[in-house]
């Protein structure tokens, strides 16, 4: 799944620099983009594409769902960008109902493997 990751990114930035316009932006935003997609797109990416193989699916569509809430946190630890109360509420429901199934899942499968650890 790597290979299918990394070539959807270049797809997406290939189509994307049809709509740009080259080197609009400064010196300092274009190291700001560069981290972005060495950081982000590509250590973040890469990190999820090869820990997705060990989860269930749908633990991973969980996962991938906080990408959402963390987005203006980052943006506020890294830039001190104002994030709107709403947003703020909405992303905290988000990742209150991700942690709290993944805790259940976890208690869930140390109780079935405590009791198949007394079957055998």
């Amino acid at each position: 799944m790597l290979p299918t990751a990394c070539l959807s990114n270049w797809l997406g930035a290939l189509i994307s620099l049809g709509f740009a316009a080259p080197l609009a932006v400064g010196a300092q935003d274009l190291g700001y983009l560069a981290l972005f997609g060495l950081a982000q797109m590509g250590l973040g990416l890469t990190c999820f594409t090869i820990g997705s193989r060990l989860i269930p699916a749908a633990e991973t569509a969980l996962i991938s769902a906080l990408e959402t809430p963390l987005a203006p946190l980052w943006v506020w630890l890294a830039f001190g960008e104002v994030v709107a109360p709403p947003a703020m509420i909405g992303g905290l429901l988000v990742m209150i109902a991700v942690v709290g199934h993944v805790l259940l899942q976890n208690r869930a499968n140390r109780r079935l493997g405590g009791a198949q650890a007394s079957e055998s």
